[in-house]
This record gives C-alpha cells, structure tokens and sequence, in this order.
C-alpha cells in the first residue's frame, strides 16, 4: 500500500477515536474535518495515479536506480521496448550492464556526485540486449526515498538527430574548406559601417597578408578601394538592381601597391530592418592583365607581320626584274665596260634588297620555310667557327650541347640566322667583353610552366639557350624587344630587325621564345622547338651543272616583265622559251605544241587559275611534262608546304641567273614529280 494512504488511514482512525470522546459540537467539526482530510487523501491519490502515468506510458525510456547499488528500482515500457530486456531482466540488472566497458568510469564518477533535483546529463551513449550502441540524451532527478538517494532517468534516443547533425557538421566543413581553399576572395561586408566582416585566406593574401582581426577593423573605402569614390559608385549600382556582375577597380594592398580586381556580388538584408551585407567574389586580374597585355602584343606583331609580307610580294616581282635584267645587261657587256661597274652595284643592291624581303617575311612568319629533321646540335656546331669571327677575339664562346638532344622538324638556314642574330645582339651587349653561352637539351614543359607561360603547350622540345653575360635589359624594355624598328643603339647602329627576325622565324617553325634578363646580370633568351622521332635524311651529292641541249621550256607567270626576263635568261642559258599569261595560254600552247615540252615553269599564285591547278590539268593531259614552281607571295604558305612535302621543285623569288639554271636543271633531272 503506498505511503501516503497508510498515512490517511491512520489519520482516519485517530480521527473516529477523537470523535467517539467529544461533545456533539465538537463532532460535528470534526466530521467537517474529516470530509476535508478525505478529499485531499483522494486528491492525493489521484496526483499518484497522474505521475504513475506519466512514468509507465512515457514514449521516451525512463528508470529510477539506487545510487548505491545502482540496481534498477523500476523501468517504464518505452525503456523495455527500446533496450530489449524484459522488465524482470531489467530488475536483475545494474545500470552499467545498459553501458559500453569504456563509458563505465566517468559514469560512475558522475553518480558520485550527489545533487539533489534536475539535471541535464549530457549524450551518453547506451547498449542494448543485441549489443548495438546508441546516443542517448540523459535528463536526472535525484532524490531520497528511505534513506537511500535514488534517481529518476529519463533517455531520448538521438540518433537520427545526431546524424543530422554531423551531416551538417561535414556540410559546414567543406563549404568551409571551398571558401578557404578558393583561388579567388570571398567576402561579406557591412555596408553602413563600412567594414569586412568575413573574408577569406585568398581575400586576405590579395590585401596584403592581414590577419582576419586586422582586416575586419579595415576602413574599406579608404583603406581597401585605391579611389573611395569607385566604392560610392559600387553601392549606387548595388542599391539599385541588388546584385554586381564584373565590376572592375582597384584594391590597395598593404604595403601600398595597387591590384586590379573584379568583382561579382549581391546585396541582402535590403529592406527588412537587418543591415545591408555585400557578398562578392573578388577576382585578382593582375595576369589577366599581363595576358591582356600578351595579346595586344602578339597581334600588333601580327598586323605588322601582314604588311611586312604584302610589301615583301610586291617588292619580290620588283626585284626579280631588277636582278635578271641587271645579269643579262651584264653578259652583254666586257668587264672593261664602263658601264660594268654600275650593273654590278645595281645587282650588289638587289641581293640587298632581297635580303631585306627575307627578313621582312620571316618577321611576318611567311617566309617560304624548308623545314627537314635535323638535330640542333648540328646547325651549332655548323655556326661555331662563323659565329667566332662574328662576336670577336674579347667575348668567349662556350656551347654546352646535350648528347641526347632529339631532333626537329625545323629549316636549318632560318635557325642559323636565329643564332647568328641573337650573337650579334649579345656582342652588343658586351662591349668591355663576356662570354657568350649557347646550350642545347631536352625538356619537358608541364601545365605549371604553361600555365605561366601561355600560349606555350605541355609537351617534349627540345631547348637552344643563348645567354650572354652583359648589360642586360631593363624591365620597362622588356616588353618591346620583339617589336620591329625597335632599339636602344645609337642612330645607324642597328635596324631593330633582329630580334623581331627571330621572333618570327621561332613561330613559324612552331616554337616558342622567352627572354629572361636584369640590367647588370646578363640576358637569356630560351628557344623551345617540338620534337619529332623521325631521323634526318642522309644529304645526296648534287649534278654538276650541264649545258643544255634543246629543252623545251614554257614560263607561266603573269607578270610581263617578269615573263619576259624569264625567258631571255632561259634563251641565253640554251633553252627553247615559250610563254604565257595565264593557265589557259599555257594549255593552249602545250596543245598546239601537241605536249612537246620538257619543262613548265610557273608562278605559284597567278590571276585565275592557279600553278598548282595548272599543274593538276596538265598531269592528267600530259603525263610526261615536268613542273617547276616559283613564287615570291606571302598568302600561299599552304599550297608551297604542300609543294615542299611532296618534294616538287621550286624556285623562290627573288632569284638570280644562276639560281634560275641550278632550279631547271635539277627539276629536268629529278623526273615527273607528283602533284
């Protein structure tokens, strides 16, 4: 019987006892008495059955054990269903037999503290009869009852609530770790206080490296925008579409240097009473300058390296009339002739020139390339003994040239002009003297390298460095070295051709250039050529030149004059000379010859049809008629490739004579080639 209705029984008795000993007055308030004391021993009752009922149909586990023996002392159903013991297993049980062996020790050092009352106990984490573990959220009661103290325990399984939690916990942690390891900043600030409140690592080294304390006590219109009014201007944007896409300043870093930045952001907290936060990307675009910078470079290089060719074509016919009638005035005339010297000064004059339009397309990177596979270490040791008497006795020539360097596709006269200009540059530099180093190997560029080297591919080249230990050049230079016209020598002293030469012989042989320099420490230019496993071919002696007897030449070229010079050197060296204007004279003729012709010479690029169509029609006509192709244009680089790859004969302009007759006879003698 509980303890609170043995006590109401016998206050009952004693009260009937007293009632049976008193007057009738005295009765009657002791009967009142009687029915007071009744209704609160029902009240009393009934406050029991409400908490017994609070503790049995508790959804979450509850128990009550003697902190003494830790013996359970009554276990509600939910505890039952949830821990898979019975309610006599339970009584049996201690509450260290619900524990894990390792969370027994500080368990039984929390019981040891007494406390009366509530108490939040924390996760604890619970076992059950099949052995799995749980987290339990622990709420305790202690209490004393018969002199012992006991505990109500009341356990919430929160499993789910703690995997919940730690998906959030990871959730956090990598977005964490996006934002810390991002290559660009992040940021939010406070609009009105105008200051950062969180930034990120990438943000803070773009700034100068503060520390996040420092930073956020940062004035960032004065202290982070270069100009504050570009901020104002910001904000103005911002409150009116709520949101920034690229916008371009500049940021001021610590130490006072500028940095070009664009920033991406929207604005939140607009309107709703909270403070208005900015939330940006920041991007650093200091390369993306420099890059900028590159491409204006490279097609400022390229516009001039158009005109530089179109002026080159042009100049080509000039001076294939200039060169062929100067030499055939010449085989007119004895060498006492006054008139001997002026031709040869006229004929001095147009190689001059030719060389110029040499220069000119390799600049402009049309050039009528020869490329075979050679191997670098060849041509610089081919270049050695000219490039000693070049550079003079004060400056010491030192090569260094890799034994396993691989070979190249590359035409071997355009690298050595690269060489011998580049020496000439160095000798220039050198004027007290130095040494001048020439290198060559193998390497392989990565995307590291190519990513601060654009437009550089990852690939395998092979190197040619040429360093030198002179002047230097100074970095606001730098940038201009390659362009044509440019230098720093004195008035005649030099063209400022010669890097610009090199530049664009290196690109069209598919390379890339890199100069490296300090003023007072010396200048290194890298030279990267792509490899090839192909091996070179071994040379073949050439014919002696042998007189003519009676070939039948027709030239086709759309240029009177040079047409006309043409054939007088051809007639002059023992051929017989026809001519035509175009492609369809030349059919023509080849039809009222009926296919008699030994050898057509023609221009690559003519009005109309073109040479290498012509050459297409009389190869199904004709089948026996040899082709030589001649062309001085700079915008058929295609069709000449395709002409060199099939090893047609060709013959570039401008020529001489003895070019003109060393091109027919080897085209004579190498057979019908294939078009």
């Amino acid at each position: 019987m509980p303890f609170l209705v043995i006590v109401a029984v016998i206050i009952t008795t004693v009260t009937i006892v007293l009632l049976l000993r008193t007057s009738g007055r005295q009765r009657r308030t002791i009967t009142q008495l009687n029915m007071q004391l009744a209704e609160q021993t029902k009240t009393i009752a009934d406050c029991e059955f409400r908490q017994g009922l609070l503790f049995s149909s508790n959804p979450s586990p509850m128990w009550i054990f003697d902190c003494h023996t830790l013996r359970f002392l009554e276990v509600n159903d939910a505890a039952v269903n949830t821990y898979g013991y019975s309610r006599e297993e339970f009584m049996g049980m201690t509450v260290l037999d619900i524990r894990p062996e390792e969370g027994v020790p500080i368990f039984l050092e929390d019981v040891s503290e007494r406390r009366d009352g509530h108490k939040h106990a924390g996760i604890w984490q619970h076992r059950r009869k099949d052995g799995s573990i749980f987290p339990a959220e622990v709420v305790t009661f202690e209490f004393h009852k018969d002199g012992h103290a006991k505990r109500l325990i009341l356990a919430i399984d929160v499993t789910e609530r703690c995997r919940v939690e730690a998906a959030l916990r990871e959730s956090e942690a990598s977005l964490k770790a996006l934002v810390d390891n991002a290559p660009f900043g992040i940021q939010q600030s406070l609009l009105e206080e105008n200051r950062i409140k969180t930034l990120n690592p990438a943000l803070r080294k773009m700034l100068g490296d503060y520390r996040v304390e420092e930073a956020r006590q940062l004035n960032v219109s004065e202290q982070v925008y270069a100009d504050p009014k570009d901020r104002d201007r910001l904000i103005e944007v911002l409150r009116r579409s709520g949101r920034i896409q690229g916008w371009e300043t500049t940021f001021r870093r610590r130490d006072g240097s500028l940095v070009p930045v664009r920033i991406t952001g929207s604005l939140s907290g607009e309107g709703n009473g909270a403070p208005e936060v900015f939330s940006a990307y920041v991007e650093d675009m200091t390369q993306h300058s420099a890059l900028e910078q590159q491409v204006r470079q490279v097609q400022k290089l390229e516009a001039v390296g158009r005109l530089a060719g179109g002026m080159a074509h042009d100049f080509n016919n000039v001076l294939v009339v200039i060169k062929l009638s100067t030499e055939l005035m010449l085989d007119q005339i004895t060498p006492e002739s006054p008139f001997s010297k002026l031709l040869l000064q006229i004929s001095n004059a147009a190689d001059r020139a030719a060389a110029l339009t040499r220069q000119m397309l390799a600049f402009g990177r049309q050039q009528m390339m020869q490329p075979r596979v050679i191997n670098l270490n060849t041509v610089v040791s081919e270049t050695t003994q000219m490039l000693r008497r070049v550079i003079g006795e004060d400056i010491q020539l030192v090569t260094n040239l890799s034994d396993t360097t691989e070979n190249s596709r590359l035409d071997p006269d355009q690298v050595a002009q690269v060489i011998l200009n580049l020496a000439v540059n160095a000798r220039d530099a050198m004027p007290q003297g130095g040494t001048l180093h020439i290198e060559t190997t193998n390497v392989d560029l990565d995307e590291a390298y190519t990513r601060d080297h654009p437009p550089v591919q990852p690939g395998h080249y092979v190197m040619l460095a040429v360093s030198d230990t002179g002047t230097g050049i100074d970095k606001s230079i730098l940038p201009r070295i390659f362009d044509p016209f440019f230098t720093t020598k004195e008035l005649d002293k030099g063209t400022g051709l010669g890097l610009s030469i090199v530049y664009g012989i290196v690109k069209q042989s598919g390379g890339y250039i890199w100069v490296y320099s300090e003023p007072g420490h010396g200048t290194t230019f890298k030279l990267y050529f792509p490899t090839t496993t192909a091996s070179p071919r071994r040379p073949t002696l050439r014919d002696v030149f042998v007189r003519p007897s009676g070939q039948t030449l027709l030239v086709v070229e759309d240029d009177a004059n040079i047409r006309s010079n043409v054939c007088q050197c051809l007639q002059q060296l023992g051929y017989q000379a026809s001519q035509a204007d175009s492609a369809a004279a030349a059919l023509r003729v080849c039809e009222e010859l009926e296919g008699k012709i030994d050898l057509v010479v023609t221009d690559l690029v003519m009005a109309g049809q073109s040479g290498k169509e012509l050459a297409n029609d009389l190869a199904e006509r004709y089948p026996g008629i040899r082709v030589l192709f001649m062309s001085g244009y700079s915008e058929d680089s295609a069709a000449r490739r395709d002409i060199l790859m099939r090893n047609s004969p060709f013959l570039q302009k401008p020529f001489s004579v003895a070019d003109l007759a060393k091109a027919v006879q080897d085209a004579l003698a190498a057979g019908v080639m294939p078009v």
